[in-house]
């Protein structure tokens, strides 16, 4: 019976729990509370934003908009522009391939005249 107990105390220490203080809360407020405890806790942000522009916190309409607003090379004007795309695409897990439309879009290449550009500059100047 008490190894059973022992081994339920075990499971409870290495749960992760959460905590978002009130949005009244300030610093000091915070420290003391954490002086108090006996426990770690990480603090958060819940009001930041993501500002990298991945397929997985992107929504499929506004991805295809910057792949639609980039389909054109700023510099010579030529169609065959290639997104580039970081490797940390979801991963299927039946058929262990990369789900599309989920890796970070990062900018485009063109094939005529080598440019490459980041995303952010040309979707800063269409909007």
């Amino acid at each position: 019976m008490s190894s059973n107990r022992l081994s339920q105390n075990r499971l409870n220490q290495n749960r992760l729990r959460l905590y978002c203080p009130p949005e009244e809360t300030n610093e000091a407020a915070l420290r003391v509370a954490e002086a108090d405890s006996d426990c770690d806790v990480i603090p958060f942000e819940s009001g930041r934003r993501t500002v990298v522009i991945s397929g997985r916190f992107t929504p499929a309409l506004d991805r295809a908009r910057i792949l639609h607003n980039n389909r054109q090379c700023p510099e010579c004007g030529a169609c065959d522009v290639e997104p580039l795309e970081l490797a940390d695409s979801l991963i299927n897990p039946h058929n262990r391939l990369p789900v599309p439309g989920t890796a970070t879009l990062v900018g485009f290449h063109c094939n005529q005249c080598q440019l490459e550009w980041p995303v952010y500059e040309i979707t800063r100047r269409n909007g």
